[in-house]
């Protein structure tokens, strides 16, 4: 009989506990963070892309278009644009490049950042440094999704792009916290979206009843539908980001995916194809803004 009591004094404690953490998360109140990069008409479309001539394909067929790039560094501290699929292709070269000369020291690392910008450049002809992207489509935005957690990847990343007009049109994506938190204490000015542990942390503690108290230091909530097959949000973590005035950016892989985005009323889309989306979704947005000032 005591051991019930006991349990179910544990369990009414427990339940009260919750109960006052999700009226304090719910008595929270949120201002909209204005930003240029905002500017134009939702839904704002995104593509993933990884070469100038696929950058300039994607302005020509969409000219509001905001660019994803996969950003990646060089052991020579070059950030430069390739998605993290690519690199079993150079790794392997270099493995038969090392094979058929065994004094050689040719492999030197196991991972794409132990080799210089040069190195790899040399192999991926058309892989522009970051700092291009910035040079040749001087009134774009971008989605940064930061790969590599190499050292001092804030200042590699942020001093690459600094001379270029990038605080109204940069957006930081990564899936590691400890990249993001960094590079945002060196650019508070920038845009920053959702890691992974971000989604993982939402989902537990809608489960927990507690998601309105739940930390979320993002500007953007960005999120594909699933990671490892789990859905990465629910329509709990999307009813909060709205009450927390976030915008919300979806990726997009499919029709269907396309069609959910639509229903939820997702602020952006990021894509693989922009022949594609164009298909599913007519240009209307506002023509893209050049870059005035704006602080957080």
């Amino acid at each position: 009989m005591r051991v019930l009591l006991a349990t179910i004094a544990s369990l009414t404690m427990v339940g009260i506990i919750i109960l006052a953490t999700r009226i304090w998360g719910l008595g929270q109140t949120f201002q909209e963070y204005k930003s240029p990069y905002m500017d134009g008409k939702a839904p704002y479309v995104a593509v993933k892309t990884h070469t100038l001539a696929k950058m300039q394909e994607a302005i020509d067929a969409r000219p509001d278009v905001i660019l994803w790039a996969d950003v990646r560094v060089s052991n020579n501290r070059v950030p430069f644009i390739l998605p993290p699929s690519r690199d079993v292709e150079f790794l392997n070269a270099k493995m038969e490049e090392q094979k058929a000369n065994p004094t050689a020291q040719i492999m030197t690392s196991s991972k794409l950042s132990g080799f210089s910008f040069e190195q790899i450049n040399e192999f991926y002809k058309s892989t522009p440094a970051l700092k291009e992207l910035y040079e040749k489509f001087p009134h774009q935005r971008f989605i940064l999704n930061v790969v590599d957690n190499v050292t001092d990847v804030d200042s590699i990343v942020a001093n690459a792009v600094q001379d270029y007009k990038s605080e109204n049109r940069t957006l930081i994506q990564s899936d590691a916290n400890v990249i993001t938190n960094a590079i945002k204490s060196l650019q508070p000015t920038w845009l920053y979206g959702t890691t992974k542990p971000d989604l993982m942390r939402l989902m537990s503690f809608d489960s927990l009843w507690v998601l309105p108290s739940t930390q979320f230091k993002g500007d953007v909530f960005v999120a594909p539908f699933k990671i490892a097959k789990r859905p990465a949000f629910n329509d709990a973590v999307i009813e909060e980001m709205r009450r927390r005035k976030k915008k919300i950016f979806l990726i997009v892989e499919n029709e269907e995916e396309f069609k959910r985005a639509m229903e939820i009323k997702a602020d952006g889309l990021i894509v693989n194809d922009i022949k594609q989306i164009n298909s599913w979704l007519p240009i209307t947005a506002a023509e893209p803004t050049a870059t005035p000032t704006s602080t957080k």
